[in-house]
Order: structure tokens, then sequence, then C-alpha cells
């Protein structure tokens, strides 16, 4: 029997179990696991429980030696994502900011609800505010970012959620795809929640986890370490590769079926 027939025989027998329901993502702890997906030369992208993260690297920082050397990280994964002012803007930037880009695997909207994040320099004297330009279908949201106060001494920690607050709130930062962040100083993102009408593993969007869903699943089922065959979309591997490691393999089936409502 092959592997497929088996994994069919095995949904089949599956118990009937309770709907699912969306799921909030609270980063960051040592069990989120996040796989490097391209590796540039101002920035980083990397995968994590269906949301991807870019942020700027100042990778040709020379620190006066006349080498380039860069520079480490001070808040790596998973204690955070830290973004750093880099010493040459990417291709179309004319600033040098930290900037850091939230997005889902899937390109769908989800709700940006609480943030914390570390200022890795002293702005205390000049002032700072964190900038937050939610975008949809490639279309900033606003004319002007939101702000978050973040003027402060090295390593102070700032956190906001949904409270009406001066100094800045998460409220309106719900139903976007894109989420875009900077800063003209290094900062790290050290807790964020995240919050998806997606139920994992819900092909069709149904509100459920099912055997239509799982005929996809089963379609995108190529092994570890292989892409996305021509049965499965990119949207449909996104959804699939439920551990985020840039595969869909047994190690998904056996997430997938700890959501299978039949």
């Amino acid at each position: 029997m092959s592997r497929l027939a088996n994994l069919s025989l095995i949904a089949a027998c599956f118990s009937l179990g309770t709907p699912a329901i969306a799921e909030t993502t609270v980063f960051f702890d040592s069990s989120q696991v996040a796989t490097l997906v391209t590796s540039g030369v101002t920035s980083d992208t990397i995968i994590s429980n269906g949301y991807i993260f870019t942020y700027t690297r100042d990778k040709l920082f020379t620190g006066g030696t006349g080498q380039i050397i860069g520079r480490s990280e001070r808040v790596p994964w998973p204690d955070g994502i830290e973004a750093q002012a880099v010493t040459t803007p990417p291709p179309g930037v004319t600033d040098h900011k930290a900037r850091l880009t939230i997005r889902k695997a899937n390109g769908h909207v989800f709700d940006l609800t609480a943030l914390t994040f570390k200022i890795l320099a002293n702005t205390a004297g000049a002032g700072a505010s964190l900038e937050i330009m939610p975008l949809i279908n490639g279309e900033d949201a606003f004319a002007d970012p939101l702000y978050f106060e973040a003027s402060g001494y090295y390593m102070q920690t700032f956190s906001y959620d949904e409270t009406p607050y001066v100094w800045g709130s998460t409220a309106l930062l719900k139903g976007y795809d894109t989420y875009k962040v900077s800063l003209y100083v290094d900062y790290a993102f050290v807790g964020l929640t995240l919050v998806s009408a997606d139920v994992p593993g819900d092909f069709d969007g149904d509100g459920d986890v099912d055997l239509v869903d799982y005929s996809v699943f089963a379609a995108c089922l190529a092994g570890p370490g292989n892409p996305a065959p021509a049965t499965c979309t990119a949207d449909e591997f996104a959804i699939a590769d439920l551990d985020s490691d840039l595969d869909v393999d047994l190690a998904d089936f056996a997430q997938f079926t700890t959501r299978f409502t039949l």
C-alpha cells in the first residue's frame, strides 16, 4: 500500500472532534522554531508558526577597521527579533532606520494586538517613536504610520496593547496583511501577539479541518526538504507547512491530525 493510501486510511479513522478555532500566536518562546528563508546583504527573512519576518541586519558595518565585519545580534531568536540600523540602506531606501516587516506565509490578513520591544541605544535625549504602518494589498493603510513612544535608555522595554493610551495603542492594527515597523536606532521585539482568523490546516476556509482539507494536504505532502509538488499551490503549501520548516512531511501530518475535526 502506498504512503498516501496509508495516510488516507488513517485520516478516515480519525475520531470526531470539536470545531477548529482560529489561533492567537504569542511570540517568543523556546518552543517556537524559526527557519531561515533568505539571507540578504542588509536583511534576513525567517518563518515561524506561519508568519514571515524580514528584519534589517547591519552586515556591511566596518567599525572603522576598513574591513566589513558586520554586527552580531544582541537579542537572537528565540529571545526576540532584532532589527538593526544599517550602514548601507537596502535598495530604494534613503535612510538608515532599523526595519521589521511581518506578514503571513499564505498572504492572509491578521491582527497585531500587543507588542513589547527593547531599544538598543539611548534615545532619551533626542526622543524617539517606533513607527508601524499597516498595509493591505501592497498599499499603506494610513497617510501616516502609527506612533509608539520609544524615548528612553539602552535596553529599556516598552509594551503596548489595544488599551487607549496617549503614547500608543494597537487598537487600529487589525485586518491587514503586512505590518512595517521602523525606528532610527536598533530595537528588538521581545513580545508579539498576532491573531489570525485562519484555522491551521483549513484549506477551504470553512472553519474546520476535515476530509476535504485532508485531500489538499495529501496533495502537498512531499517529504523532508522537498519543494511544493505541482499538485499544490504556494498558498496551499504555506498552510500545509504547519511547523514552518519550508517542507510538508510527516511532522506536519502529525500536527494536522491534532487539528482534524471530521
